[in-house]
């Protein structure tokens, strides 16, 4: 799998036979959609959905459920949303697995990550997590403490102030989340291939940044 990222919490995850588009509200956030007819577009919360994703992509997913896409097995669970109220759960977790390994996408979640999202986040080889905070979604201390919980192996910090991009809700910068999670990191890439664990990385956890890329 190889991940890209497109700003606020939109990324490709793509192989041979498949493109998913997660979070593609670029459009209405100043940005333009990068989902195409070819792509799967999954929506971490039916908040984010907008008509310039959905009616570009040939399937969308956006609740709990087993699918398969191309060659990439996803798996996806209801949970808590960061505005949620206490019983409520309008966000979703997805994770995808191809040949092995595995990315999970946490979205806008609540910080008191229920148990259902362990079990399936638990010991996942790479997560994307937001770090924006300002009461929309996780922040730096809320992240630290998901990354403590799920132990991951590699991080994708997701939804940090950009320039090029105006969000409802300010973002903090990625900086913030930097020096609170005091994480070794790899140098900044254009997109990350998930391959199969590093020996001389496992039970490492790195952070990895990925450069926004124009649509």
């Amino acid at each position: 799998m190889e991940i890209e990222f497109f700003g606020a919490n939109c990324f490709r995850i793509k192989t041979k036979n498949a493109s998913i588009i997660i979070d593609d509200n670029l459009a209405t956030i100043g940005g333009k959609t990068i989902t195409k007819e070819t792509d799967v577009a999954i929506f971490t919360s039916k908040l984010l959905e907008n008509e310039h994703a959905t009616k570009k992509a040939r399937l969308t997913l956006d609740s709990a459920g087993e699918f398969e896409i191309g060659d990439i097995s996803v798996k996806a669970v209801q949970a808590r949303a960061h505005m949620d109220a206490e019983v409520a759960e309008t966000a979703t977790v997805f994770q995808c697995l191809y040949e092995g390994t595995t990315v999970t996408i946490l979205g806008h979640i609540h910080p008191d990550i229920a148990d259902n999202v362990i079990e399936l986040a638990g010991g996942t080889d790479v997560m994307i997590v937001p770090v924006g905070g300002n009461g929309y979604t996780l922040d730096a201390v809320g992240a630290v403490s998901a990354i403590k919980k799920i132990e991951p192996e590699a991080i994708i910090p997701s939804y940090y102030d950009a320039p090029e991009l105006t969000f409802e809700v300010p973002a903090a910068p990625l900086d913030d989340f930097r020096k609170a999670s005091a994480l070794p990191e790899a140098e900044q890439k254009d997109s990350y291939k998930v391959d199969k664990p590093n020996p001389d990385l496992v039970g490492k956890a790195h952070l990895i940044v990925l450069n926004i890329k124009k649509a």
